[in-house]
């Protein structure tokens, strides 16, 4: 049986990760709620160089408040740190825009707003 565990990102979450990989756990899961918590890369990155084994996740990364392209340069350069430990949880999620009224699809996927005429 594998145990996986889904925590809030910040500055400490590598402290949660080093644990629950010592107690046996296969996979972490950080949220991607920005405004609400930190960046789930940064974390990411200090849980990867302070692990061995387990397996490092977004869950979920929301598309609608990332570039395509540095979203994808962040998870290769986490792959550089934990090579093949990373994996990639993409979905609607929350999205801190949604919270304060705004469009939560302003940037994905890209396409022309307007009215027809």
């Amino acid at each position: 049986m594998r145990f996986a565990l889904a925590i809030p990102t910040d500055a400490e979450s590598w402290r949660v990760v080093r644990r629950a990989e010592e107690l046996g756990f296969s996979r972490a899961w950080f949220y991607d709620a920005q405004m609400l918590s930190a960046d789930p890369f940064v974390a990411m990155a200090a849980a990867a160089v302070k692990t061995t084994r387990i397996r490092l996740g977004t869950g979920v990364l929301i598309p609608s408040n990332r570039i395509a392209a540095v979203a994808a340069n962040a998870f290769a350069s986490l792959n550089k740190l934990a090579p093949g430990r990373i994996d990639f949880g993409v979905g609607t999620g929350f999205t801190g825009r949604r919270a304060m009224g705004l469009r939560s699809d302003f940037m994905w996927p890209p396409r022309a707003r307007g009215r027809a005429a």
